[in-house]
């Protein structure tokens, strides 16, 4: 345990901490308030459940740092938490809490072209890891094939999940909205001013997963192309050199 908390304290710094604490407590303010609904506005147990899960996953990096040394979790640099943990306070907090999903048009669409991007550096980082852990090169064209690859791979698992929750949300009587499908739910919302008019009803729900799988897609493509010509670096004990 000392051990564990020793590569907490070296692989952070004290503001990277503080930052990451600052979120979770307005996600742990969001889940509570989810059992107390607004006057008018029905209980709908998904609200926490989500935010609550969201919450879990802000630890994604402390966690890497508890498997063993042979492990490549344990060799990504604690900044690609202070993005991921941006990303999901914005999709749980701002989206689900403040319904920024469906009072403001372009959340969604944000978010989706963000984490498409996001993903791509995130695949980079652990193809680095991974080069890192076996003391070896590669070629930055296979990195950045291999990082592309993991932004379609997370971008897809996130769409699984969305619409695994919801299916059993359903099941169990609640609204389940992962998805953000509900065509009620966006009228008269700006929401409801989609991306590709005109509404079709009857194709709402598939033409809101389609596309956020174009702008995942997209969002992907521009940081492809931003490492291809500025692949960067690490310093110290993430340092690395390509294969020429």
């Amino acid at each position: 345990m000392k051990d564990y908390i020793n590569r907490i304290k070296n692989g952070t710094s004290t503001r990277q901490l503080i930052f990451w604490w600052i979120v979770r407590a307005t996600m742990i303010f969001a889940f509570v308030k989810g059992f107390f609904p607004a006057e008018g506005k029905a209980f709908d147990i998904t609200d926490p459940l989500q935010v609550g899960a969201n919450f879990v996953a802000t630890f994604v990096w402390e966690a890497c740092m508890a498997f063993p040394k042979k492990s490549i979790m344990r060799y990504l640099p604690s900044t690609i938490q202070n993005y991921l943990i941006v990303g999901i306070w914005c999709a749980s907090f701002g989206g689900k809490f403040l319904n920024l999903y469906y009072s403001f048009r372009w959340w969604d669409v944000m978010l989706h072209f963000i984490g498409g991007a996001a993903c791509v550096f995130f695949g980079y980082e652990i193809a680095c890891a991974i080069l890192k852990r076996d003391n070896t090169k590669a070629p930055l064209s296979l990195i950045l094939l291999a990082s592309f690859g993991f932004s379609f791979f997370a971008a897809t698992a996130w769409e699984v999940f969305e619409f695994t929750f919801d299916q059993i949300a359903c099941m169990g009587g609640g609204i389940g909205d992962a998805q953000h499908w509900s065509i009620e739910m966006a009228k008269g919302t700006p929401k409801e001013l989609t991306l590709f008019p005109p509404v079709y009803p009857d194709r709402w729900a598939i033409m809101d997963t389609m596309a956020d799988i174009v702008l995942n897609t997209v969002g992907a493509f521009c940081s492809y192309i931003y490492i291809r010509f500025i692949p960067y670096r690490h310093k110290g004990k993430y340092a690395f050199e390509f294969l020429k």
